[in-house]
């Protein structure tokens, strides 16, 4: 009888515990949302280019808010709709994409390149060196880039394989070092198309937006700005320190490497699915985060936590042992993503301009955010 009476009372307790556990509302966030405002805001307003922010915590928008303008000229304001251009975040859905080609028994990530494009510059690289930035051979992306900047001519994916077929310069021996290179991705796409049967576009929306909820999600075509929703046009500052729009660039249909526009609401659907598994299947989704290169340290000047941590690239991100991050830098966008992997906590910033790294905003954004969740929310549930 003492037994039961004690087990009862234990019971008890424990429900009393468990009821201690708060469910924590959008007004719980007030302190939160009034630091960052006050740091977004001295840094965009209403008369200038600004940044898209989302802060997503066990799946719910902690944060999900627009500063400054998607367009400089007729003031209409970034909300969590507006589509901005995402830069090198591109990088993680092209793998996903060769994730589920390999899923379908289509293409080996041991693959050599020289198995789909016979070019003596791609007789001993893999897929998985593509991937990973340590194939050792010259950035086509970058060297067009550099011959094109005056040029009225788009550069499609098609000039940078004409370019490999009739270049073969290798810059280190693959699978020995890291070199940032976008020409590689590039190529992917273009894999991913010959394999499919499929545009590279065509299927990455079949099979990973359309799977993910980014159903808002658009990639650039023929850099008509008309065919995309809520659209972010891109800005820099000029010599006097005035915003000038900075559209039309040769470079901007090459994909596989960037060419993505999409907003926080479509990224928020992305996240949510990304951690429920639902886009991949298991065992392809424990490949993402799989170190495929060496130390790295890709984003330690952004992110100051990162400094002297060890760091890996894997499918699109740099991989600490605590976190995933993707970062794009292009002419007139900046963007970023800390992708936690210890806890549900994700952070994207999505700027339609070249000041947003400057000013460090990245570290202050997460120093805030981490702060906060680390003394305030470590053990609360949430209301979905």
């Amino acid at each position: 009888m003492r037994l039961f009476y004690f087990l009862f009372i234990l019971s008890i307790l424990s429900c009393k515990d468990e009821n201690k556990k708060s469910t924590i509302h959008n007004s719980d966030f007030a302190d939160l949302q009034a630091k960052l405002d006050s740091l977004y805001g001295a840094h965009f307003n209403e008369n200038s280019p600004g940044v898209a922010l989302l802060v997503l915590y066990d799946n719910k928008k902690v944060v999900n808010k627009g500063y400054g303008l998607r367009n400089h000229e007729t003031k209409e304001p970034i909300t969590p709709s507006t589509n901005l251009r995402s830069g090198s975040m591109a990088k993680q859905f092209t793998c996903l994409g060769l994730l589920k080609l390999m899923e379908e028994g289509k293409l080996s990530l041991t693959d050599t390149i020289y198995q789909y494009y016979p070019y003596p510059i791609f007789k001993n690289v893999t897929i998985e060196q593509f991937i990973s930035h340590t194939s050792g051979i010259e950035d086509a992306d970058w060297i067009i880039e550099n011959s094109t900047k005056n040029s009225s001519e788009f550069v499609r994916n098609e000039d940078l394989i004409e370019w490999y077929a009739n270049n073969n310069v290798i810059r280190f021996p693959p699978g020995t070092a890291f070199e940032y290179n976008n020409g590689t991705y590039a190529t992917l796409a273009q894999i991913i198309e010959m394999v499919s049967g499929m545009k590279y576009e065509d299927y990455i929306k079949k099979h990973v937006f359309d799977k993910a909820g980014m159903s808002r999600t658009q990639f650039i075509d023929d850099a008509d700005s008309s065919k995309i929703p809520e659209y972010a046009y891109r800005y820099e500052r000029d010599s006097l320190g005035q915003w000038q729009s900075v559209e039309g660039h040769p470079m901007d249909e090459v994909s596989g490497a960037g060419g993505i526009y999409l907003s926080l609401d479509d990224y928020a659907n992305y996240i949510e699915n990304h951690r429920n598994k639902n886009i991949v299947k298991s065992e392809s989704h424990e490949l993402i985060f799989k170190p495929i290169s060496m130390n790295i340290e890709l984003h330690s000047e952004d992110l100051r936590i990162l400094k002297g941590k060890e760091s890996s690239y894997a499918m699109g991100w740099e991989i600490t042992d605590s976190m995933a991050l993707s970062a794009g830098l292009w002419f007139g966008t900046q963007s970023f993503v800390i992708y936690e992997r210890k806890r549900p906590l994700t952070i994207v910033m999505l700027a339609n301009n070249n000041d947003f790294f400057e000013n460090r905003i990245v570290d202050k954004t997460y120093s805030i955010v981490n702060d906060y969740f680390s003394t305030a929310a470590n053990n609360v549930s949430y209301e979905k």
